[in-house]
């Protein structure tokens, strides 16, 4: 409790020397860029600008964790000087501006970074927006192949080849379920159609040409959206993420089968018996009038 000026007068000079002190020992470790969220008082710009160190505030926390990995640094919530461990490094961090926006940039050494910054500049906020998710699956593809570096024949081949090894699977299937599985099969033309529809080609004829050339157990032709016709995509190099592909049929699958689950408990009956005007137009001797 503070009772009297005084002691509010040596708390602030207490706070000071504290701060103070913190700033110093920041300096004497050799910490030039301190990088913090949230708030920043004046008294910490006065200290910082006092020993000739670079503040920069950020309000986001992924931004700080993004910050701290790409410099080698440990995140501290504690006003202590931090150990050799924690500190970070870079070569150089500098203030400019790019694209008529003032941006703070960490440049360390291409060797021991392990991060990016990818800028991208464009003429409407559509065209931005449509190369950003253009580099994100680029950046995505290659994560999924390091993972799983199988791939499949690209430009619809694999899909066409599906449909056709399903549909010959049915006709073998007595009663009429080979009917279904016959419609099951003739889905996966979809991405075919689609494809060539996108191009500007008449699907029916293209899906004719594709069927005509499926050889064997392998999948191999597809789509060459450049001249509107088929060709082996797999001596093209045309090729699909496996990993991508699959996940893709299964969420697919997921999607129909809960729909179908949904249509089931809507044509089912009601539960309980009669409802209130069923029983009030009936006769208390049983004869429904």
């Amino acid at each position: 409790m503070l009772k009297n000026a005084d002691e509010l007068l040596n708390y602030t000079q207490g706070e000071e020397e504290a701060f103070e002190k913190f700033v110093k020992g920041l300096a004497e470790a050799g910490v030039q860029v301190v990088v913090c969220t949230g708030s920043m008082s004046e008294l910490a710009i006065h200290y910082f600008e006092k020993y000739q160190i670079m503040a920069v505030k950020i309000m986001s926390k992924w931004e700080m964790k993004r910050i701290a990995r790409s410099v080698g640094a440990t995140p501290v919530v504690k006003l202590v000087t931090p150990t050799p461990d924690e500190l970070g490094f870079a070569d150089e961090v500098h203030f400019k501006e790019i694209s008529s926006k003032w941006c703070t940039v960490f440049r360390r050494d291409e060797d021991e970074n392990k991060m990016a910054t990818i800028v991208i500049r464009g003429a409407t906020n559509a065209m931005l927006d449509d190369t950003e998710r253009a580099i994100d699956n680029a950046v995505n593809t290659v994560k999924s192949l390091i993972r799983d570096s199988r791939c499949l024949a690209g430009a619809g081949a694999t899909e066409l080849f599906l449909a056709s090894e399903i549909q010959k699977f049915a006709k073998e299937q007595p009663g009429l379920d080979q009917y279904a599985v016959e419609k099951f099969g003739a889905s996966f033309e979809v991405i075919p159609r689609t494809l060539a529809e996108n191009a500007g080609i008449k699907p029916e004829g293209i899906l004719a040409d594709m069927y005509a050339k499926i050889d064997g157990d392998v999948a191999k032709y597809g789509i060459d959206v450049q001249d509107g016709t088929v060709k082996d995509v797999v001596a093209a190099n045309v090729f699909d993420c496996m990993d991508t592909k699959s996940w893709a049929l299964k969420l697919a699958f997921d999607v129909v089968i809960t729909i179908l689950r949904v249509d089931q408990i809507i044509m089912s009956k009601p539960a309980g018996g009669p409802s209130h005007a069923d029983k009030a137009a009936r006769r208390p001797d049983g004869y429904d009038g």
